[in-house]
This record gives structure tokens, C-alpha cells and sequence, in this order.
């Protein structure tokens, strides 16, 4: 029996079944070898896991697999190995194996299987930040400073950049300079001493939510999406191809002592448009990269080697990699 049909055994055998409770782990025998890399392949194991509960395992690989922020720790994989029945790492790599295999076998391809683990990390991402924010909050980092909030500070900026004049909206708002500036020392301060980026991101979020550019609207989508975890509902404004042109377009500039900006005006573009663009293309990248990227990569060796064709002997600061 091949390794696939031992797959398809497996899943019919747990699909067919209900859901069974996490088996305690077993020692092996005193006298038993241990498992080797090579016996464990061809083997079809899933353990304690379940392929119907995908996230549950995904939690268990991203805790395996990594270290750091939102990572294991030993203490959380030795609680994965004891609640899940992994003996040893030899048999964890047979056991994930496995379990992609099966998950492969429900979604219909491994591209499918990464991008629905690739997404759920994003929300666990998400819910790290939204801890994160609400700790900010009760520390007391959202309160306003002489009565100016983080959002209307950011619509503020956000007006500027549009090409707002700064006096004329202060007028309007009754606040005057000196007030200002000492607004926007506290908000500035706040956000370099704050080591999370909650207060940042806040801000990045009610800056997009204000913006008048072109692609405020696609912004505003992505922000939402992003907190909610979801696919977008607005289908891209560009193609790919026309994204990475933009992003070229710019860096070779910057390496050649030419103002980014300007690139962006030769395109019909300014700086909060090429910002609420990346918001959208950013998190539409994320959602569907695992998905689609071959096609990805053949799109972005086709602008690279236009680029390169275009300015010889210049290397722009720019890492992509697939």
C-alpha cells in the first residue's frame, strides 16, 4: 500500500468515525529501538490529531516549529507532544507529515493547505495586536493630549499629506500652532517608546480611514479585512505586474539620487495614493500568495528584468523572494 493510499485509508477511517478524545502519550518498550527517520518513511500517522480540526494542528506546528513572539516555547511543545501522544521529534515529523498529507487529500492541494495555515497565522497576528491595543489603552497610551485625539491627529496629517495647508486646517479646528506642535511632539514620542506598535498601527489605520486619495477605499477594505481575518471584498484596482512597476519604478530612482516621490507623479500618483496601494495589494499578496506563487514569481522576474534591462549596473534596495 502506497504512502497516499495509506492517506486516504486514514482519513476515511477518521472521517467515518467521531471525533475521539486526545490519546494519553506511550512509552515504548526499554528493549525497542528507537524510531529512525528512515523506518518512519512511507508511514501514515496522525496521532492524537484530528484533520477536521486543521487548527488545532496548525497551532501545533507553528509551537514546533518556531521559536520567539507568538512561538513555542519548551514547555508549550512539551505540552503538544504529552496532549497529542509525539513520542520524539522523528516521530513528529512523521506524524506532520501525515497530517498535511491528509489535509492535502480534504483540500485538494498543498498550495490550499498552506494558504489556509498562512491565513490562520494572520489572525493569530491580529488577535496579538488587538491584545496589544487594549493593553495600550488600559496603560493609558490612547488618551488624548490637550484634548486631540490619536484619529483626529492622524486625519489631520492625513489632510496634509493630501495637500491640505496646515494653517488653514488649524484655523478651522480652532487649534493654534504652538499647541499643535506640542500635539504632535507627545503622539510622535508615544509612538517611538512604544515597543509593540499598537499606537502605530492605530494610527496608520485612522490615517488610511481619513485618506482622500485614490485608493483610500481599497485601504479602508484591507484595514477591515485584516481585522476581521477575511478575504477582501474589493477585487484589486491594478494587476500585479502594475504594482511591482510602481515599487521599480521607485527604488531605481532612489538608488540613482532621484526623488521617489517624482517617480510617483510620473505615474499619476502621490504619496498617500502609493500608500493606501500598498495597504490593499499588501494584505491581497498575503491572502493569496501560497495559492498562486509561480504565477507571482514569473510576474515579478518579468519587471525585474525590464528594470534591470532598463538601468544596467544599478541594484535597487529591494528583496523579494518566493
Amino acid at each position: 500500500m502506497g504512502f497516499f493510499d495509506k492517506i486516504k485509508k486514514g482519513i476515511d477511517n477518521v472521517t467515518k468515525a467521531p471525533a475521539a478524545p486526545q490519546p494519553a502519550p506511550q512509552a515504548p518498550p526499554e528493549d525497542e529501538p528507537e524510531e529512525t527517520e528512515e523506518a518512519a518513511e512511507g508511514q501514515f500517522d496522525l496521532a492524537g490529531f484530528d484533520p477536521r480540526n486543521e487548527e488545532a494542528f496548525f497551532e501545533a506546528v507553528l509551537h514546533m516549529e518556531s521559536e520567539g513572539e507568538g512561538g513555542g516555547t519548551d514547555q508549550s511543545r512539551a505540552q503538544i507532544m504529552q496532549r497529542y501522544g509525539i513520542r520524539d521529534r522523528s516521530h513528529w515529523q512523521t506524524v506532520k507529515d501525515s497530517v498535511y498529507g491528509a489535509l492535502m487529500q480534504v483540500h485538494g492541494s498543498i498550495e490550499v493547505v498552506s494558504q489556509r495555515e498562512l491565513n490562520w497565522r494572520m489572525g493569530q497576528v491580529q488577535r496579538g495586536m488587538q491584545a496589544k491595543m487594549a493593553n495600550a489603552a488600559a496603560g493609558g497610551g490612547f488618551d488624548p493630549v490637550e484634548g486631540v485625539t490619536l484619529q483626529a491627529w492622524a486625519a489631520f496629517n492625513a489632510a496634509i499629506m493630501g495637500g491640505g495647508n496646515l494653517d488653514d486646517l488649524l484655523r478651522g479646528a480652532g487649534v493654534d500652532r504652538a499647541r499643535w506642535d506640542r500635539v504632535s511632539a507627545e503622539w510622535n514620542a508615544r509612538m517611538a517608546r512604544d515597543t509593540t506598535f499598537a499606537i502605530t498601527t492605530v494610527y496608520g489605520n485612522a490615517f488610511q480611514a481619513a485618506s482622500q486619495g485614490k485608493y483610500g477605499d481599497y485601504a479602508r477594505e484591507a484595514n477591515a479585512a485584516r481585522a476581521e481575518n477575511r478575504e477582501l471584498k474589493m477585487p484589486p484596482p491594478i494587476s500585479l505586474e502594475q504594482f511591482y512597476d510602481i515599487m521599480y519604478a521607485q527604488a531605481y530612482a532612489t538608488k540613482q539620487g532621484k526623488d521617489a516621490a517624482e517617480a510617483l507623479k510620473s505615474m499619476g500618483l502621490t504619496i498617500v495614493d502609493w500608500t493606501d496601494l500598498g495597504s490593499y495589494m499588501g494584505y491581497f499578496f498575503h491572502r493569496t500568495a501560497q495559492l498562486k506563487w509561480k504565477e507571482y514569481e514569473a510576474i515579478h522576474k518579468k519587471v525585474l528584468a525590464k528594470y534591470e534591462a532598463m538601468h544596467p549596473g544599478v541594484k535597487p534596495d529591494v528583496d523579494i523572494k518566493f
